[in-house]
């Protein structure tokens, strides 16, 4: 049952369809919807959630994010433009979490420091970078990286160091501790400004070549497994191009799952187990999909797999 909207902070807003904040442009409503304005608007709604034990759960640019078509019952939180700041002192840039991480890049080249440009191909916003220590052309969010400030469900704030968040591939301390980045704070490297701008457009122009960037997708589906890559093995068990419903495995690249056009959550999450069940079958390798679901499961369960 819905609680009384008045016991809501202010913002928090009923109903909100969560398919035209993600990238891959499927999924149903979220019960409670809010983006805050401040750190403080953002513990209050959370409190709230806790208080009535329901779930929450953060997005920021809905990247490799599957959300239900039945939606999420409890409070979603988007970190948007009013987390999107960046600061530069010194060789330090910090980056609030609700900045894309394009533009994290290109803030940093215009203050002259880089080393992070690879991330420019990376299409969320960075804080889900740093939750997920995700990656692109060699490079990982974790790279150079300091510091950051984490809102705990409690509602208390701490600063982790780059220890505290337990980097790996692809994986975080948040994966197993829930909680929200605020910001993170990376020790950079002088670079010339228009080489550093030659680069991300090279990167940018391999990534057009390379990967679907004029269809709704929601970024790698799976993890590369140890000494394999995923869009391989996808292409090896005949997959590339496998359609269900509206949802189709990319023909530009095998690890990309597309939205034809009316795609449902249903049809993207039946292609991933798909797609799951022949590498099994075919090659004993089992891929751990990079996408996370609101609201549902992503993929085959680790029953399937013995």
């Amino acid at each position: 049952m819905l609680m009384d909207p008045l016991s809501w902070p202010a913002g928090v807003r009923t109903g909100v369809k969560l398919a035209p904040f993600t990238t891959w442009q499927v999924g149903g409503p979220a019960a409670y919807f809010t983006e805050p304005e401040s750190v403080e608007a953002l513990q209050a709604a959370i409190a709230t959630a806790r208080q009535a034990q329901m779930p929450w759960a953060v997005i920021g640019r809905g990247s490799n994010l599957l959300v239900s078509d039945a939606g999420f019952p409890g409070l979603v939180v988007r970190m948007g433009n009013a987390f999107a700041a960046v600061t530069v002192e010194g060789d330090r840039l910090t980056a609030q979490a609700g900045i894309p991480c394009a533009q994290f890049v290109m803030a940093g080249l215009n203050a002259g420091l880089g080393g992070l440009e690879g991330l420019v191909g990376v299409p969320g916003s960075i804080g889900g970078a740093i939750a997920m220590n995700a990656s692109c052309h060699g490079v990982a969010v974790s790279d150079g990286f300091e510091s950051g400030r984490v809102l705990r469900p409690d509602g208390s704030v701490e600063i982790w160091s780059r220890d505290d968040f337990r980097f790996a591939y692809r994986h975080s301390r948040l994966h197993e501790e829930q909680g929200v980045v605020l910001e993170g704070t990376w020790r950079m490297k002088p670079v010339d400004k228009a080489e550093g701008r030659a680069e991300v457009l090279r990167l940018q122009q391999w990534r057009h070549a390379k990967q679907p960037t004029n269809v709704p997708t929601g970024g790698s589906t799976f993890r590369n497994p140890d000494g394999s890559a995923a869009g391989a093995l996808i292409e090896a068990v005949g997959a590339k191009g496998l359609q269900m419903g509206r949802a189709q495995v990319s023909e530009k690249h095998a690890n990309f799952i597309v939205n034809l056009g009316g795609a449902t959550a249903d049809d993207i999450n039946a292609l991933i187990g798909t797609l799951q069940r022949r590498v099994w079958d075919q090659h004993g390798i089992r891929l751990h999909p990079e996408v996370v679901g609101l609201g549902l499961s992503v993929g085959l369960g680790s029953d399937f797999f013995g």
